[in-house]
């Protein structure tokens, strides 16, 4: 079972399902402007993206939830996701991204 159907199924309503789209797209965009493809960025296609994209949703859900912070990453991703399709918006506005940090301690 694919990693997006349990978070469908878990998150319906997640603007995170959403944001790793738009992040795929916009960091899509960039590495073929910078005449790079995926695998200069560690993913075999925008798919790959995708799902790793997904699973650290996973996991921040997962952290989340341990941590008592219910919301914060639905808020980061809604944050993400307008960053990420505003209009101009660039690779580096995904490349800027802190990723490592769960969103509370942003």
């Amino acid at each position: 079972m694919s990693l997006w159907l349990l978070l469908a199924c878990a998150e319906e309503a997640s603007p995170c399902l959403a944001m790793c789209e738009a992040g795929a797209s916009l960091y899509g965009g960039g590495l073929a402007d910078w005449g790079a493809d995926w695998s200069a960025a560690g993913y075999a296609d925008g798919d790959d993206f995708v799902d790793a994209c997904a699973t650290w949703t996973y996991e921040m859900y997962t952290l989340e939830a341990e941590a008592g912070r219910e919301g914060e990453v639905d808020a980061t991703c809604h944050d993400r996701l307008a960053a990420f399709e505003a209009d101009g918006a660039t690779c580096d506005d995904f490349t800027g991204v802190d990723w490592s940090t769960p969103p509370w301690l942003d």
